[in-house]
């Protein structure tokens, strides 16, 4: 079931256990599968641990019981430590391997029916000591059950109707208590059960409430970094071409710098410009534009070596790649596989049929170095935007490659490129520039 649904119904339940009055605590599945998956191993051990104190502790007063009232039988004493201790134990030693619901909670209970029942054939239609003796220990036992071993509120129930209805036989065929006794017998451990009842039920039911609301924290932890790992991933991504975006590309340049730094391997960047992108938008509309951007992004994606490499938009029509790791002769063979796959497909077809699109090309310039401290990630982006421009004026769709220079500068703007190109050259290359 997905997380959404999980969520809704966990909300749903909160909202039902927390109303006034008597509701049903079972939850539908898979919430009640999930919650007892998640108190399996807690539960048995504090189970584990809590009976072997009690069974300790009956055991003491079993033994200071026979010593302290002078009886000379000592068949109770017997049944107790031989039979009904072992029993115990062997259920309370079973709970260390967190066993299932049903034999955990109906072991529990049966074992400690089995005390409870005990006690009152011991003690009941002995004296009138022992009789009234043997209802004070009815009620313990059903302490036990409700209260200390918190049994699941239908066994619990269900061994205190049993504890009843044996206390109703006892008492019945005790002769010596009156019947204002038995009666105060009995409506004591009704009394008993009753309140012990919506002890336990209460605590149930918080249980219950407790894991609904901490599975519905971890479901809204869950989605919340879901959805800012999306986020994350969104702000990351050039929305038109999918590729990465300027600010993404910004941090990762600076990343692989700093890993081509410490191994001292050499890196290389490829800045890629469509050639004649201004005359296609205005010939051919923005939309059209768009999906040649598209497309020469995804050709991009094509031309890469592993993931390893990267590729962004890096604004308008161009687009850089770094080949962490190559050297120039690789990154050439990357840079011509790029402005081959978009000269032979980086044209969408056009809408008009019979209508040929104009062929798409790209130029390329690229660069590689060892990085190094005393240099900067701008210089190698220097000498492949320079490179760039040389393959711009040298007629386009090729791949031009550049060198470091020795001082690091900033990268031109492509605007600045067209006024410099225009101040020192005649009025004839004015058409080679876009």
């Amino acid at each position: 079931m997905p997380s959404t649904s999980i969520h809704e119904l966990a909300i749903g339940e909160i909202e039902r256990l927390s109303r006034r009055g008597f509701q049903q605590l079972a939850l539908p599945e898979p919430l009640e599968s999930g919650f007892e998956q998640s108190t399996l191993s807690q539960r048995s051990a504090r189970l584990w641990i809590e009976g072997l104190i009690a069974i300790g502790l009956f055991n003491v007063y079993v033994i200071a019981d026979h010593f302290i009232r002078g009886d000379n039988s000592w068949l109770p004493l017997q049944i107790r430590l031989c039979i009904v201790t072992p029993i115990a134990l062997l259920v309370n030693v079973s709970m260390r391997w967190s066993p299932n619901k049903i034999y955990r909670e109906t072991s529990i209970a049966v074992a400690s029916c089995l005390i409870g029942i005990v006690h009152l054939y011991l003690e009941s239609n002995r004296n009138a000591t022992s009789s009234a003796y043997a209802q004070v220990g009815l009620i313990v036992a059903v302490i036990f059950v409700n209260v200390v071993m918190r049994l699941h509120f239908v066994y619990a129930l269900s061994a205190s109707a049993v504890l009843l209805m044996s206390d109703f036989v006892f008492i019945h065929h005790d002769h010596f208590l009156n019947g204002s006794e038995k009666l105060l017998g009995i409506t004591l451990a009704i009394c008993a059960i009753s309140m012990t009842a919506v002890g336990n039920y209460s605590i149930c039911r918080e249980e219950r409430v407790g894991y609904l609301m901490r599975l519905r924290s971890e479901i809204q932890s869950r989605e919340l970094s879901f959805l800012n790992v999306e986020l994350q991933r969104i702000s990351s991504l050039d929305s038109l071409t999918g590729l990465a975006n300027r600010h993404s590309y910004e941090l990762q340049f600076a990343k692989l710098w700093r890993e081509a730094v410490e191994s001292k391997t050499c890196i290389s960047a490829i800045v890629i410009d469509i050639d004649h992108f201004k005359n296609t938008n205005d010939t051919r509309g923005h939309l059209y534009g768009d999906r040649v951007l598209v497309r020469v992004a995804s050709l991009l994606l094509q031309s890469l070596r592993c993931k390893d490499d990267f590729a962004a938009r890096f604004g308008g029509e161009e687009f850089v790649v770094l080949l962490p790791g190559a050297t120039k002769e690789g990154a050439l063979i990357v840079a011509e596989r790029i402005r081959k796959l978009v000269e032979v497909a980086g044209s969408p077809a056009l809408p008009e049929p019979g209508v040929h699109p104009r062929l798409s090309t790209v130029s390329c310039g690229g660069a590689s170095c060892f990085p190094s401290d005393a240099s900067c990630h701008e210089d190698l982006l220097d000498a492949a935007d320079k490179a760039l421009y040389r393959a711009k004026a040298e007629g386009r769709n090729r791949v031009c490659w550049g060198e470091l220079a020795n001082t690091a500068k900033k990268r031109v703007p492509k605007e600045e490129r067209t006024i410099h190109y225009l101040m020192n050259n005649s009025s004839e290359s004015l058409a080679q520039v876009d």
